[in-house]
């Protein structure tokens, strides 16, 4: 029986974490542009243009933006609602947010309006 060498086995674990994204907050962003695809061939998706945007994101094409969908973060059917109804209120108003998303699928998980903690002006 063969063992694996330490370093193969260090390898192995560091390469699956290597290509995972990070979930993080964003600065204050202000939302530019709101995308509702929920009735779009079922893709229960809304896209977020933002502005100064979020560095590691071009989601759909879009520099900058983010996605919220169901399946993914924790988005469902039953709260996808939730997201388009913050996102068109901080739209509307003009009033900064901050997101909570993953920094390689550009998929968002929590707005928070003003900020996380009314960090945003």
């Amino acid at each position: 029986m063969r063992l694996v060498s330490p370093v193969m086995l260090a390898i192995s674990l560091l390469v699956p974490f290597a290509s995972q994204g990070a979930q993080q907050w964003s600065g204050c962003q202000t939302i530019t542009g709101v995308s509702n695809y929920m009735a779009y061939n079922n893709d229960n998706l809304i896209i977020l243009a933002l502005s100064p945007g979020l560095p590691d994101c071009n989601y759909n094409g879009v520099p900058g933006a983010v996605g919220f969908t169901v399946g993914q973060l924790g988005v469902t059917a039953s709260n996808i609602n939730t997201f388009l109804a913050s996102s068109l209120t901080a739209y509307s108003t003009g009033r900064p947010v901050m997101i909570f998303y993953d920094n390689v699928s550009c998929f968002g998980s929590v707005i928070s309006n003003g900020g996380y903690a009314g960090q945003c002006p």
